[in-house]
């Protein structure tokens, strides 16, 4: 039984597929410069580029490029995806609010709907934002991204992308050593949303 979390937003979508006991990272970024891009292909993150087509009209935009990227999702995917395979994705925060919101739930709800036409619904779950980081021992208050990426590598996955984080995590820092580069803590949230997907659903 294959299981597969979402960490989905519109610039930065990323998942981690659970499947055999072995783990693998994708990644589908509106763009990703080419150091970035080295780094993460460098420890088995699956890098998969997407184009966008451009279009004034901000609601045509959506519709257009919502659906490239669920297409672009499911085949990246399709080898792991099966009547018994399970997803999870990460819900709206309860604070969220604007257009940006709305576009980034409307974009998921395509992908989940162009799911739901090859597993049952009934297989695809969603949890708040405040449970995966629950989950990750990260709900209080103040904690976020650096907390989330901290707990990964502190209890994560049996893969490269951790055991590389656990013995060398300056590789996956920002100059200056403050703050990690981007597209990790989206990795990390897919994993932890996997996590959650097991807990609550007593897969294990």
């Amino acid at each position: 039984m294959n299981q597969i979390a979402f960490d989905f937003s519109i610039a930065k979508p990323c998942a981690v597929v659970f499947e055999n006991n072995n783990y693998h990272f994708y990644l589908w970024p509106k763009d990703i410069n080419s150091k970035y891009e080295n780094l993460f292909k460098s420890y088995d993150v699956n890098i998969i580029k997407r184009v966008n087509i451009e279009n004034k009209d901000i609601v045509k935009y959506d519709i257009i490029n919502s659906d490239i990227l669920s297409d672009l999702i499911i085949n990246s995917l399709h080898s792991f995806l099966n009547k018994d395979t399970i997803i999870a994705f990460e819900g709206s925060s309860f604070a969220s609010h604007g257009n940006v919101t709305l576009s980034l739930t409307a974009w998921r709800y395509i992908l989940i709907y162009k799911l739901s036409k090859i597993i049952s619904l009934n297989n695809i779950f969603t949890f708040s934002p405040i449970t995966i980081k629950s989950i990750a021992g990260c709900a209080k208050k103040g904690m976020g991204k650096k907390e989330m990426i901290n707990a990964f590598i502190k209890n994560g996955p049996n893969c490269k992308l951790y055991f590389t984080l656990c013995e060398n995590s300056n590789l996956f820092m920002k100059k200056g050593g403050k703050t990690y580069v981007d597209f990790l803590d989206d990795l990390c949230d897919a994993y932890w949303t996997l996590k959650t997907l097991i807990v609550k659903e007593k897969l294990s």
